[in-house]
């Protein structure tokens, strides 16, 4: 079956997350700090617990370790800032060339992702994704049902271009909720492995939840769509 058209997830499938992550804690801390040294700390201690397995409330236990900083700010406004910031990110290697390809094949491109709505225009605003892909369905700024693993962001992609469901692709890292959706539709889902990706370690728990191809990076990718 050809594939007509191909959808890419966008946190750790076309980027890495982790280095979103280290952009908005340096901007945070460049926010707060008092000094480029003071925020060389802030930056590093912000990190420390990311890399410990610390999610969600990361900016309250900053501030609860540093009582001097808790005098000058709410954790509110640091999240505003890590969510609004311009990342300093970069696509993975052979992103590009993948997507180039396609294009210039008539595949259809779009991304369908979840996430808070303002870090994710953010990230798909320095990545320049919209000189390749349309739509750009960001989950958060529509109803529940477009959010994975739900149905509904898929379902609405195919309507708009008009694309039988077995004829379209979705490329994504997540098995704990990104292939369910588009599987049930019968999309064929590819899975994106690379090292460094957040969720690189973690296994399907069924087969429900199984991609239909894992590869290894991008360059790989591109071999599935000749």
């Amino acid at each position: 079956m050809v594939t007509r058209g191909v959808v890419f997830d966008l946190d750790d499938t076309l980027y890495l997350e982790r280095d979103y992550v280290w952009s908005g804690f340096n901007h945070v801390a460049t926010l707060v700090a008092t000094s480029p040294a003071d925020a060389g700390a802030i930056a590093d201690w912000l990190w420390s617990r990311f890399e410990d397995g610390v999610r969600g409330d990361t900016f309250d236990r900053l501030l609860a370790s540093h009582p001097d900083l808790a005098t000058r700010v709410t954790a509110a406004p640091l999240i505003d800032a890590y969510r609004n910031h311009r990342p300093s990110i970069s696509l993975l290697p052979g992103a590009a060339q993948l997507v180039e390809r396609l294009r210039r094949s008539g595949t259809r491109l779009g991304i369908l992702s979840d996430g808070p709505l303002a870090s994710q225009v953010a990230k798909a605003d320095a990545l320049r994704l919209q000189e390749w892909f349309d739509p750009i369905l960001l989950t958060e700024s529509r109803q529940p049902q477009f959010r994975k693993p739900d149905t509904g962001g898929f379902e609405w992609i195919a309507a708009t271009w008009d694309i039988p469901h077995e004829e379209l692709a979705y490329l994504a890292d997540n098995p704990s909720k990104d292939f369910v959706g588009p599987r049930r539709l019968g999309w064929r889902t590819v899975r994106i492995r690379v090292p460094g990706q957040l969720t690189f370690a973690l296994d399907p728990v069924d087969d429900v939840h199984r991609p239909d191809v894992e590869v290894a990076d991008l360059t790989a990718a591109g071999t599935l769509f000749r």
